[in-house]
Order: structure tokens, then sequence, then C-alpha cells
């Protein structure tokens, strides 16, 4: 089987992350639910103007679940 061109960078970043999400559940104390929760809360606002965009291309200050 052949990997794609991008497989190994893929995976390099996601050991990298891994290293820095451990530094930083250490530098602030956290335990990992409390991490998987912060990062939920970040992954859900960074995903909201580009869901908005997609569902109203002509107005993406209308929110996502509005029709």
């Amino acid at each position: 089987m052949k990997l794609h061109k991008r497989t190994m960078l893929v995976q390099k970043a996601a050991a990298e992350l891994d290293s820095l999400l451990i530094e930083w559940l250490e530098r602030h104390d956290l335990t990992w639910l409390e991490a998987i929760q912060t990062l939920q809360i970040k992954s859900a606002y960074w995903m909201r103007y580009p869901l908005r965009s997609e569902r109203h291309p002509d107005d993406p200050e209308k929110k996502a679940d509005e029709e």
C-alpha cells in the first residue's frame, strides 16, 4: 500500500500536538477531562463562523441554525 504524501506530515504533527498538550496540561494543572472540555469549547468557537459562511454565503452574520 502506498501512503498519501501528507500521511507522515499529519502523523508528525499529531505527535507534536501530544507533547504540547501534555506540557499545557502540566503548566495549568488540568486533568484530561478539563483539557477536553476546554478544547471542545474552543473548537465550537472556531467552527462558528466557517459554518455560518458555508450555510449563508450571502449573510455570514446569520446564525448557522437560522433559515
